[in-house]
């Protein structure tokens, strides 16, 4: 009996080893069809796993000793799968430049501190939420699943941030922006079809911020619908790297930033800075799950960079950094922007 059950064991692995290491390979197709790229948002988890599976084939297989130089075979598809698309952003965040906020200063450049934040709609700790803003002191916040009658009290963040702008209805549009400087040119839209069963994503909320002496910066938060079902999120980008080509010129220096719900190393994401001309910053920054969204009272490690921060590219922007926050599902990312003289 104990012999049935280990051979048993061992065609499971196998044959879970081969489903996985198939999955793995097949998303690479999701650079020509977007339908199957949803799978790439895994490969971080499946280099994860193919390392593990790697290690326990020390002690593995149980019955049939033949398996084990089949698996280790099977297992480098997935390696060589996973390293081709995460590879790349690991390296883009080894080698991402920094802004030496003195240098900045040296050459009359104004240096800002940016905050891109999903907060989480179902979230009421207002003080936490607070704090989890004003520790890091961002002179700009852009904030997505932002319910302001909820926050609407909190005296600290007014104080902080005069300047304040969130769509019309918080209902149809979960967006804000805070900022230390003045902002006009205020405008929030609906990227796509509106899903009216889903009144969150798909949203977009722009404002250019001018700082004194300095060229204005045209700022957009958005919250981008998840690749299922598929074709809204393509959609919903499409629509939106038209808006941005549209503005370029009476918006040259632009930053796009907010939970787009897609991994830096999907396929999506990066045909969508090509088509909008943008630079993209972020790499390799797992922002979902936080250690604040547990299912079942377990906390899950993050997988997934589904929140990014873009700009045009006469824009400087440098050292992107996911900051730690007690409240929310997601994790902040924060940046330095240098605005240039006028």
């Amino acid at each position: 009996m104990l012999n049935f059950f280990r051979a048993f064991l061992d065609i499971a692995i196998l044959i879970g080893v081969i489903i996985g290491s198939a999955l793995s390979l097949f998303g690479l197709l999701g650079a020509f069809i977007p339908a199957i790229d949803v799978i790439n948002h895994f490969q971080l988890a499946f280099l994860i796993i193919t390392l593990i599976c790697l290690g326990t084939t020390f002690i593995w297989p149980f019955y049939y000793p033949a398996f084990k130089p089949l698996g280790r075979k099977i297992l480098m598809i997935p390696l060589v799968c996973s390293l081709f698309v995460v590879g790349p952003e690991i390296y883009q965040n080894l080698t991402s430049s920094v802004i030496d906020k003195a240098e900045a200063s040296e050459q009359g450049d104004k240096v800002l501190k940016v905050m891109t934040f999903n907060i989480y709609l179902g979230n009421w700790d207002r003080p936490g939420t607070a704090r989890s803003i004003l520790k890091h002191d961002p002179d700009i916040v852009l904030l997505q699943e932002y319910a302001p009658n909820r926050f609407k009290r909190q005296a600290d963040l007014k104080k902080r941030y005069p300047y304040q702008t969130r769509c019309r209805s918080w209902r149809r549009c979960t967006l804000a922006i805070l900022s230390k400087y003045p902002m006009d040119g205020l405008q929030s839209r609906i990227l796509g079809p509106e899903d009216k069963r889903d009144l969150v994503h798909g949203k977009m909320l722009s404002a250019t911020v001018k700082v004194p002496g300095y060229k204005p910066l045209r700022l957009h938060t958005v919250h981008a619908d998840w690749p299922t079902p598929l074709g809204d999120q393509q959609r919903q980008f499409t629509d939106l790297a038209s808006i941005l080509n549209k503005e370029r010129s009476t918006f040259p220096d632009t930053l796009l930033a907010g939970d787009f719900n897609s991994t830096g190393w999907a396929f999506s994401i990066n045909q969508f800075t090509r088509k909008a001309e943008l630079d993209r910053h972020s790499f390799f920054l797992p922002t979902f799950p936080s250690p604040n969204a547990r299912i079942k009272r377990l906390p899950i490690p993050s997988f997934l960079s589904l929140d990014h921060i873009m700009t045009s590219p006469s824009v400087k922007l440098g050292n992107v950094v996911r900051a730690y926050a007690s409240v929310a599902d997601h994790y902040p990312l924060i940046a330095n922007v240098a605005l240039s003289k006028q």
